[in-house]
């Protein structure tokens, strides 16, 4: 069998050379950069390792003409941003210093073995290197070819316990699979990951929730003991409602509305292909994948105030609050986890608003004025809300029977015959994904469609109706937006007549 070889594409020697020019000391390129090469991946950015990263950081950034950004000066770990070039793949090059005297102690003391490679820079590189040119005492090469993901050094672990969960965010970025000794030595672990300053685990979390099919990861973290310690909060959901959910109670439940998100975004234009570009469109502007991790979590949160507000009535179990409670707890856990403002308001609006889909589907038919009041209220942070209630209502179905029922479940309410459709919960889950839809194609129409025509303002309403400012004024002009949204009034005079009758 031939050697195997790694490829560098020609930007990347390109920049390794000018790397090779600047620095006035050995410099290695290593870690996740040798990965994604060796697996075939173009290069977004440079791992660089040497002696005096401060120095060769500052060359570089005189050498790139980027910024220079420190990441750690305790452990001199720094970024240079590249000015941003049309063609350019390359945007960025870390640099970090030596962690131990050589680059082999070095290379002993990085998290798992595929990223403990390292290539000494020359003049010269060529565009494919024999595995024999790298530095490889742990043998990750040889493990990146075997789709695993080892740390056969357990001390590692324990002395950056992120690299707990550092181990899912790269199996699942690059499709590797962990193996067994690691994943036991994660186990004994898991409370560590409790250890690292919060924005470095939100980080690793959000890059592993934004990965087509982290659904299923998030299966693996609980079986391992860290998704609860990562939510500790999430632990009393596992006893919750068992008779009801089976086994795992309300958290198996959560886990199963995650895969049916997970699964809604990944097959969005197969899905609702009429749909899906805005939505996605409307995600890009508000974060792009990392929006799609923040879907996720506010999944995982949905029911998180489910078993402290359990109650048997007349016995049937409710959780009567639980929206508004999940809310609040929901924040605090994401303060924790040092999310931004937006990121929090949004997550906590979906827990918050859970239900709300489901309440107007037992309604009967939509209303405009409901739909109205729906968008009204929750304005930007409706596309979002309706992707989790997508996946909330959808968990009631195992994934097969949602595939042949999705047809169905993704049609207008008033061209479906369900009385057919049995068992009744099978029914009442098809009626609550087809008013969803609705609301989708409502959103679509809506995002389409110019600002509707201001007909009043407040001076209009004080001189027609002789009163002075107030909050009356506000409600009046709500009245008339949503009178105008119905259909019920369509110019000025038709608003005139109507607070005119309201006052």
């Amino acid at each position: 069998m031939a050697a195997r070889r790694v490829r560098f594409g020609a930007e990347t020697r390109e920049a390794l050379a000018k790397v090779y020019a600047a620095a006035r000391q050995p410099v290695w390129l290593v870690g996740g950069s040798i990965r994604d090469a060796a697996l075939g991946r173009g290069l977004a950015d440079l791992d660089l390792a040497c002696a005096d990263a401060r120095a060769l950081a500052a060359q570089l950034a005189r050498a790139f003409k980027g910024t220079l950004v420190t990441l750690d000066e305790e452990n001199a770990v720094y970024r240079l941003v590249l000015p941003p070039a049309r063609g350019k793949e390359l945007k960025q090059i870390d640099v970090a210093g030596l962690q131990g005297k050589t680059i082999l102690e070095d290379l002993a003391r990085r998290d798992f073995t595929v990223n403990a490679v390292a290539l000494a820079l020359t003049a010269n590189l060529p565009a494919a290197l024999p595995e024999t040119a790298f530095l490889d005492p742990r043998n990750g090469l040889k493990d990146l070819a075997d789709g695993v993901v080892r740390a056969e050094i357990e001390q590692n672990l324990t002395d950056d316990p992120l690299r707990l969960l550092r181990a899912f965010r790269i199996a699942a970025q690059i499709g590797l699979s962990i193996d067994a000794k690691t994943l036991k030595a994660i186990r004994r672990r898991s409370r560590l990951i409790q250890e690292p300053a919060p924005e470095r685990v939100a980080s690793e979390l959000l890059m592993l929730l934004a990965v087509p099919g982290a659904s299923s990861w998030l299966r693996t973290l609980d079986e391992h003991g860290l998704l609860t310690a990562l939510f500790p909060e999430l632990e009393p959901s596992r006893r919750c409602a068992e008779d009801y959910y089976g086994p795992g109670g309300v958290l198996t439940h959560t886990l199963e509305v995650c895969a049916r998100v997970d699964f809604l975004l990944t097959n969005l234009r197969s899905i609702y292909p009429a749909i899906a570009g805005d939505l996605e469109k409307h995600f890009v502007e508000r974060g792009g994948a990392p929006f799609r991790a923040l879907l996720l979590l506010a999944a995982l949160l949905h029911d998180v105030a489910k078993p402290e507000t359990a109650k048997k009535i007349g016995g049937r179990l409710r959780f009567f609050e639980h929206d508004t409670k999940g809310a609040a707890a929901a924040e605090i856990i994401l303060r924790r986890l040092r999310l931004s403002r937006e990121q929090i308001d949004t997550a906590s609006a979906i827990v918050r608003q859970h239900l709300r889909p489901g309440h107007l589907a037992a309604g009967g038919p939509l209303t405009e004025r409901a739909a109205y009041r729906f968008f009204r209220d929750l304005g930007a942070d409706a596309p979002g809300l309706l992707i989790v209630c997508w996946g909330d209502h959808a968990s009631y179905l195992p994934e097969t029977r949602l595939k042949r029922l999705l047809k169905t479940a993704t049609a207008a309410s008033k061209r479906s015959d369900l009385s057919r459709l049995k068992p009744e919960d099978a029914r009442k889950t098809v009626h609550h994904l087809q008013l969803v839809t609705e609301l989708l194609r409502r959103w679509r129409d809506l995002s389409r469609a110019p600002a509707p025509e201001r007909l009043l303002d407040g001076r209009d309403v004080m001189k027609a109706l002789k009163i002075p400012p107030g909050p009356r004024i506000g409600e009046l002009l709500e009245r008339v937006r949503e009178a105008q949204a119905e259909g019920e009034i369509k110019d000025r005079d038709g608003a005139l007549a109507l607070i005119s009758r309201l006052k």
